[in-house]
């Protein structure tokens, strides 16, 4: 090879980043595996997901409440007073909509698991790719020092690019969702629990005054048998009122983190297996 052919290589060669700059990326990657609990970015994706558990389990607990009330009408006897009896059960007609309402609380129950699994979940995971990109630093600096290998390189480049998918993608999907997801979806939440509210609330009166209780307004028969009957006259405006308040739930703990997760993970596809 030629004096000019050398210097032509060499002038094409990539510039690389200094090792000292590699080790301290590396220490500070170890630090943040580390001290995953006190990083901001983590903390307010924990925050939002536990906000969003805090409001199902709300919503669960009046969801239990009106299947307990359903059930335990269906075997009410009407007559001077209460009298559970299973000769005479005229409310057994609100046996679908007492199934349709255990379903759907069975639902909303799976996704406060789910949202309480990702805010206790988003820590670690994100230690786990701060710790790959430590991983992936160690790799370059280990390159640099026995000599240029393109299949480290090439394991050290997308290490890292994954990494950080773990470390700050994903929990900053969630914080994007956070930010946004209650200005989306406000006016839904905000119609349909107020419908929900108007129709349960003499119902789960002993859970705002715990000194009255259910007793002090169901009295008699009459007022069991209205009640009843009004949840069955509205059962279309609850059932719909209790999806769209699902919908809400889904939408901000599943569906807008997972697209802009998705975004972020082409992203970084895309710069993982850049030649």
């Amino acid at each position: 090879m030629t004096q000019k052919t050398r210097s032509s290589a060499r002038t094409a060669e990539p510039r690389r980043t200094p090792l000292i700059l590699l080790i301290l990326l590396g220490v500070a990657a170890l630090a943040a595996a580390l001290l995953h609990k006190d990083n901001p970015l983590n903390r307010s994706a924990q925050e939002y997901a536990r906000s969003v558990a805090v409001a199902s389990a709300g919503v669960y607990v009046s969801l239990r409440t009106v299947n307990a009330f359903l059930s335990t009408a269906q075997e009410v006897e009407v007559g001077g007073s209460l009298v559970v009896s299973g000769t005479a059960q005229p409310f057994k007609i609100l046996e679908p909509l007492d199934d349709t309402i255990e379903r759907i609380a069975s639902i909303v129950f799976m996704t406060m698991v789910v949202t309480g699994l990702l805010g206790v979940a988003m820590g670690p995971v994100s230690a786990v790719g701060a710790a790959l990109i430590c991983a992936a630093l160690a790799l370059w600096v280990t390159d640099r020092l026995i000599g240029r290998q393109d299949l480290v390189v090439l394991l050290a480049r997308r290490l890292s690019w994954y990494g950080a998918f773990l470390a700050v993608a994903l929990p900053l999907a969630f914080l994007l969702s956070a930010l946004i997801a209650d200005q989306l979806t406000a006016q839904v939440w905000d119609e349909n629990n107020a419908i929900v509210t108007e129709i349960t609330a003499p119902i789960t009166v002993a859970d705002t005054e715990p000194d009255a209780g259910f007793w002090s307004v169901v009295q008699t028969a009459e007022d069991y048998r209205d009640l009843a009957w009004n949840i069955y006259e509205r059962a279309d405006e609850l059932i719909g009122s209790y999806i769209a308040i699902l919908s809400v739930f889904l939408f901000k703990i599943l569906v807008l983190p997972l697209i802009l997760t998705g975004a972020f993970f082409i992203a970084i596809r895309f710069f993982a297996h850049r030649p």
